[in-house]
């Protein structure tokens, strides 16, 4: 997120796949009993399609806002590559994907980017925090607060009406999930003391 590259690459593959979808329906999203019988590239393309058009640009304006937010972070480096953005947005994709098929087997369908986005504020909260930006603490205790409030409230009508679809409060605790733990693991290689050889 430090270079606005990745970014910009996540959201010219989601629009393409989005482009793609029209002309091979259901090819892309995560689909169990496809998953089942082989189709592993949903693991990662059910992440980057959406239900419409509105999903696609609601899911856009938050990749844009992320970066607004945490454009230089240090866990990745400020002048990090663009694969280096890519790499943990693909990550955080695969382990969501797995983490539906493994423990919300009741998930059958899912569409979007939400949960990488969830995984992305969280991992960009830890980045706060490396750097002693303590409102990084305040993000994160607010991204699950969020989290917390879908899974006992339910999550907003006025967001399924949008995009045609109910929303998958599951992917929003995966990808927080896994962004604190990727962003974790991370800070710790990167605070350890060198060895002497």
């Amino acid at each position: 997120m430090g270079s606005l590259g990745g970014p910009v690459v996540l959201l010219l593959l989601c629009t393409a796949l989005q482009w793609l979808q029209g002309i091979y329906p259901d090819a892309f999203l995560y689909d169990r009993a496809a998953l089942a019988s082989g189709q592993y590239w949903r693991l990662l393309t059910g992440q980057l399609v959406h239900t419409n058009a509105a999903h696609l640009m609601l899911n856009a304006a938050a990749v844009v806002a992320l970066w607004f937010v945490f454009g230089r972070i240090a866990l990745l480096g400020e002048r990090h590559p663009v694969a280096a953005y890519l790499g943990l947005a693909a990550g955080l994709s695969l382990l969501i994907s797995a983490g539906l098929w493994l423990w919300f087997p009741e998930m059958e369908y899912y569409y979007g980017l939400s949960g990488v986005l969830h995984g992305l504020f969280c991992f960009g909260a830890l980045s706060d925090l490396y750097q002693r930006r303590w409102s990084g603490a305040l993000l994160l205790l607010g991204c699950f607060a969020k989290v917390a409030w879908e899974l006992t409230a339910g999550p907003s009508a006025a967001t399924a009406e949008l995009i045609e679809a109910e929303v998958a409060v599951s992917s929003h605790l995966l990808g927080s999930l896994f962004g604190t733990l990727l962003g974790g693991l991370l800070w710790f290689s990167k605070s350890r003391p060198a060895r002497a050889e």
